[in-house]
């Protein structure tokens, strides 16, 4: 499997200059993250990027797109209609980059929810298998990554979300950090529960208290052999990115990281 990393990793730098000193460091493939792609406001710009990352090479591994663009509106409690259309329309963009994966959150979680939560599930559901039906004809997974402030986190949720969608191109994201932070004494034990729902892993350390810093491994506290140890022990087959978002010195802290995201790869096998 290539060594993949995150341009949000770089997030201080600009597109060109990131994905440069992405290839210099050792990476094989990027996860391009959306509001870095804001330049490329046409089909063809984005067509370019794709083949200038190639050209210096980088494949394109999946499109980050939390937090960014059509995320922006997905407020399916607010508006089914209009969230439906986002994720058709994130899956389109994707394709332009030749991209098969996107990587979004599954609904941030109001300080008040109006309707019961088992209402708000099947409505969460609906939506993404009319999504997902959409993306599965033209090749495209989605996957979202829950983070310690949305639904997802719950497990018993997302595992019911996973089930009532039910489908090879819909799936979780496990992010090491966002899964220390929001399910502190669970999150090894999180990773059996979830099972062959993890398609692709999120790889970092943690301080198990800061929701958006991602370490390199052995910088923060997490049980990392634990981790991969339980996804080794589901027979974990996804692909996997390593993910420093907040860290600040990413250049070392990928220097210093990827050696051992190499063996973590190795020891699972993908």
């Amino acid at each position: 499997m290539k060594i993949v990393g995150n341009t949000i990793t770089f997030k201080d730098y600009t597109l060109e200059d990131a994905c440069r000193r992405m290839a210099a460091l050792g990476f094989q493939g990027v996860e391009p993250w959306k509001e870095h792609l804001s330049g490329c406001r046409t089909p063809a710009l984005l067509t370019a990027f794709a083949a200038w990352t190639s050209s210096i090479g980088l494949e394109l591994c999946g499109l980050n797109s939390i937090g960014t663009g059509e995320s922006y509106y997905f407020r399916p409690l607010e508006d089914y209609t209009a969230s439906l259309q986002g994720l058709r329309n994130e899956v389109e963009y994707a394709l332009v980059l030749d991209i098969h994966d996107i990587l979004m959150w599954e609904g941030v979680r109001p300080q008040r929810l109006a309707d019961p939560l088992g209402e708000t599930l099947k409505r969460l559901a609906s939506l993404f298998r009319e999504a997902v039906s959409y993306a599965s004809d033209r090749g495209v997974r989605i996957l979202v990554e829950p983070h310690p402030f949305t639904f997802g986190i719950d497990p018993g949720f997302l595992v019911d979300l996973c089930d009532m969608v039910e489908s090879d191109f819909f799936g979780v994201t496990y992010d090491c950090c966002h899964y220390g932070v929001g399910r502190p004494s669970n999150y090894v034990r999180d990773i059996e529960t979830l099972n062959k729902r993890i398609k692709h892993i999120h790889f970092s350390d943690s301080d198990q208290q800061t929701s958006e810093l991602h370490l390199p491994p052995g910088v923060g506290c997490l049980d990392l052999d634990g981790i991969v140890g339980a996804l080794a022990g589901i027979g974990f087959d996804g692909t996997i990115t390593l993910d420093l978002y907040g860290y600040p010195l990413p250049e070392e802290g990928a220097r210093t990281s990827i050696p051992y995201l190499r063996k973590v790869i190795e020891q699972l096998g993908i």
